[in-house]
């Protein structure tokens, strides 16, 4: 797999529910972030590895079962990405 920009859009549909359930809940839109995703190849037992930016910022998560949207929203919390 190659770095692939996606949108929020094109998440599993698990994943789109729990992040624009986690950006509502900070007040945020989806739109405000891009999202893109690549292989990990550091780690083999994640799918890959989504990599969010909004402005300035950037943060990269492994995927595995969706864990990914529980850090995306830790960081919210710490306003990593305000």
């Amino acid at each position: 797999m190659e770095n692939t920009p996606l949108r929020y859009t094109d998440l599993p549909i698990g994943d789109r529910a729990a992040f624009e359930l986690v950006c509502a809940r900070h007040g945020f839109a989806p739109s405000h972030f891009d999202i893109s995703a690549c292989p990990d190849p550091g780690d083999a037992a994640h799918e890959r590895l989504v990599t969010v930016r909004r402005g300035g910022w950037a943060q990269s998560y492994h995927d595995h079962h969706g864990q990914w949207v529980r850090q995306f929203e830790s960081d919210l919390t710490c306003r990593f990405f305000k």
